[in-house]
């Protein structure tokens, strides 16, 4: 997608692409010729870029790359995809308050272990983190029923993921019922004792 955002801007030549890269990348990225010329010739086959070669007088040749009206309409979608796809994850970030996070190298048995504990957890209402993970600060779950579970199996970068995830809403604490301490009372009982008089 940087490579139609740049060629948005202007029509440029592939080192003028790169360098242009670097830019906005403040240096942290250096894309490579092999990378960027091979991805500039797939976005023309695809019909998003169209190139011409200027025959500058004593300088060598140089093809000219720029958008088409169909890489123009592809870079407006992905802009509108990747809006939204940042709206989700900063609402994702602001509602989801880390309380503990654990992650580990680990096997097949470990792993087992793990989950049949938790399971027990759940089904006694409680958990305790620190029996399975090594954790700075202790966490007890207290999970309360409905329980929604959703689960997931995935291939992301060549690898293998499963994710699972288990809500409930946390216990409503009842407020505690406020008493008038003795002194308030004392001060009060005169004023009492005046309403009741008058009645």
């Amino acid at each position: 997608m940087w490579l139609l955002i740049v060629l948005s801007e202007r029509p440029m030549y592939g080192y003028e692409v790169i360098r242009e890269l670097e830019k906005r990348f403040s240096g942290y990225w250096k894309p490579k010729t092999g990378t960027i010329y091979p991805a500039i010739q797939k976005l023309e086959q695809n019909g998003l870029v169209t190139s011409h070669v200027d025959f500058p007088d004593e300088l060598p040749d140089r093809k000219h790359y720029a958008l088409t009206d169909k890489g123009h309409e592809e870079l407006s979608k992905s802009m509108t995809y990747w809006t939204k796809m940042s709206e989700v994850l900063e609402n994702y970030r602001e509602v989801h308050e880390s309380i503990t996070r654990y992650k580990a190298q680990t096997d097949g048995k470990e792993l087992s272990k793990t989950l049949t504990g938790l399971g027990s957890g759940f089904k006694d209402g409680r958990i305790d983190l620190s029996k399975f993970f090594l954790l700075e600060k202790n966490t007890i779950i207290e999970p309360t029923e409905p329980l929604k579970f959703k689960f997931l199996y995935a291939k992301e970068n060549q690898k293998l993921e499963i994710h699972m995830e288990i809500e409930w809403l946390p216990k409503v604490s009842i407020p505690a019922v406020e008493t008038e301490s003795p002194d308030l009372k004392t001060q009060l009982s005169p004023l009492h004792a005046q309403r009741t008089d008058s009645t």
